[in-house]
């Protein structure tokens, strides 16, 4: 057998010796094959070589070897393997019995069974959530309910201790009443005729009593009332000038007029202090006087002595001694007086066209445009100044006409009435309701509406807390009117509400009630159609927005 071995050898370059062998016959040098081939060449940048551009992968399946067991010639020897099965007979077993073995059908069972009890405790869980807020939500809203009962009545026992408007006073009046009249008929029940007159002459003394303080208190309103009207002409015109102008922004401008009223509003508060120590009261009295030495006015001179005296007043020490409250009232007087006859002054100004332009200068409350004389008072009073109410056709008596003339003849507290009034027309001004009868109504028409058509007590429970009542829609579809409301209280109000069918509800008699009430108010506010007719949707125009008026004055007026 003859081998052949084919070498190539390129001897172009010189070449390292790596290692080989020789042949001992012919010694010939076998060279490695890595000496044999030349350097290896760089391939050109376009050059894409296989060995870096791809792998080339084969998947092959090869079966590894299993261990088995080894058959021996002896039939008592056997090797077995570790992963071998030991496979025995069993009886036959029938579909319906691997069935009835598996129960399929029962482990289902179960599974239902127990899904629907996790998902009832769910459920349980859910509505225990809801029904616990549920029952916090109607505790926090009794709560809030209450709180909102007792902060009226404090509110209302505040006003009683210090009122300060017409319906405080009118609450007095009618508690005194209340008073008077349970007194008396206590006494009738308790006594016999003499104990009776001489329990009477008590009552009536202590009636006088209680009207005299409250009397008195009244004069002290009116008083600080006054003191406060006096000086409105200074009050207004230290109101800087507001209106909205480019897409509803406000606007504010202080005028040379607000900068003057606040400067004299300010000397005026300082001399209304009585409070302040004596040497602060000499600061003030002398700062003045320095500030009217350059005119030479009738009123500045007035002024300027009753001044002096109450600086020697002070300066010598007779302040302490005696009152000087009418004094000081006197000196207060004078600088209003002096205000407003300063407009007219030439003491400071050597201009001859001064004095001619007068209206420019004069500090003036506004003058209502519209005005009424009082049948009763004689007095030309502003329209806003003059009782209404809905079955009126023309103004006749002022406010305080009527106030006095129902003090000589009864005591009716309205303040009930006017909240109730409020609660309908916020009720309706959050409906959007178009309707104008609820802006219309005043509060005596809401006093006969609930004690002569409605009897004063709600129409389901007969419960005559006023505090608890509310004049809702008898018709919730339809908009509020004398003719469309009921009188309930305020849950009763919130259970109405919400029923579709009355007729399923309330029994026939009431239904039949209810309607005889309404043609009542109906008959009775007969007047309030004609006003819901001419000014319909025109409460919902007025938009609340300041637009700029200029100050009316006397030539504008057409006096006849």
């Amino acid at each position: 057998m003859v081998c052949c071995r084919l070498i190539v050898e390129d001897r172009r370059i010189k070449k390292p010796f790596l290692g080989g062998w020789r042949h001992k016959r012919i010694n010939v040098k076998y060279l490695n094959a890595e000496s044999q081939t030349g350097p290896r060449k760089m391939p050109p940048k376009d050059t894409c070589s296989r060995m870096v551009q791809y792998i080339w992968m084969t998947d092959a399946v090869t079966q590894t070897p299993c261990d088995h067991p080894t058959q021996m010639w002896r039939p008592d020897c056997f090797i077995s393997s570790e992963s071998d099965k030991y496979l025995t007979s069993k009886p036959y077993e029938t579909y319906e019995e691997m069935m009835q073995r598996l129960d399929h059908d029962g482990k289902a069972r179960i599974i239902q069974r127990n899904y629907r009890i996790y998902k009832l405790l769910k459920h349980v869980k859910e509505y225990a959530r809801q029904y616990r807020e549920l029952v916090d939500n109607c505790r926090k809203y009794e709560e809030e309910t209450e709180m909102m009962y007792k902060r009226r009545h404090q509110l209302e026992i505040l006003r009683r201790t210090n009122p300060k408007s017409r319906l405080d006073f009118d609450m007095l009046y009618d508690l005194v009443e209340q008073w008077r009249r349970d007194r008396l008929s206590c006494t009738k029940q308790r006594f016999f005729r003499a104990a009776v007159c001489a329990e009477n002459y008590m009552i009536l003394d202590k009636t006088v009593e209680m009207l005299n303080v409250i009397d008195q208190k009244r004069r002290a309103v009116m008083t600080r009332y006054r003191n406060r009207k006096r000086a409105k002409f200074l009050t207004v015109n230290c109101k800087s000038v507001t209106w909205h102008g480019y897409k509803g922004k406000l606007v504010e401008m202080v005028t040379t007029r607000n900068q003057k009223a606040r400067e004299l509003k300010m000397m005026y508060d300082s001399l209304t202090n009585y409070s302040v120590t004596q040497g602060e009261r000499m600061e003030v009295l002398t700062m003045l006087k320095k500030s009217l030495e350059v005119h030479n006015c009738v009123a500045a001179f007035h002024l300027i002595r009753l001044l002096d005296e109450e600086l020697d007043y002070l300066a010598r020490g007779i302040a302490k001694d005696m009152s000087l409250h009418f004094f000081r009232e006197r000196i207060a007087y004078s600088y209003l007086y002096f205000i407003r006859s300063s407009h007219s002054c030439c003491c400071q100004n050597d201009d001859e066209n001064f004095c001619k332009n007068v209206d420019d200068e004069k500090l003036r409350e506004p003058i209502a445009a519209k005005t009424r004389m009082c049948n009763s008072c004689r007095k030309l009073l502003p329209y806003s100044k003059f009782t209404v109410h809905g079955r009126m056709t023309r103004l006749h008596t002022c406010i305080a006409c009527t106030w006095l003339r129902e003090r000589n003849t009864r005591h009716v507290n309205y303040d009930p009435y006017v909240h109730l009034l409020n609660c309908v027309r916020s009720d309706e001004k959050a409906k959007d309701s178009l309707s104008t009868v609820a802006f219309v109504m005043q509060k005596y028409d809401m006093y006969h509406l609930v004690n002569n058509i409605w009897h004063g007590h709600s129409v389901v429970s007969e419960n005559r807390d006023l505090f608890l009542l509310k004049m809702i829609r008898y018709n919730v579809n339809k908009e509020w009117s004398p003719w469309n409301c009921i009188l309930l209280t305020a849950e009763e109000a919130e259970i109405h509400c919400r029923i579709e069918d009355l007729a399923t509800v309330y029994s026939k008699t009431l239904i039949e009630q209810i309607l005889l009430s309404h043609q009542l108010a109906k008959n009775h506010f007969k007047h309030l159609r004609k006003f819901e007719n001419k000014f319909r949707e025109t409460f919902q125009n007025i938009e609340d927005k300041l637009v700029y008026e200029p100050a009316i004055k006397v030539a504008d007026y057409n006096f006849t």
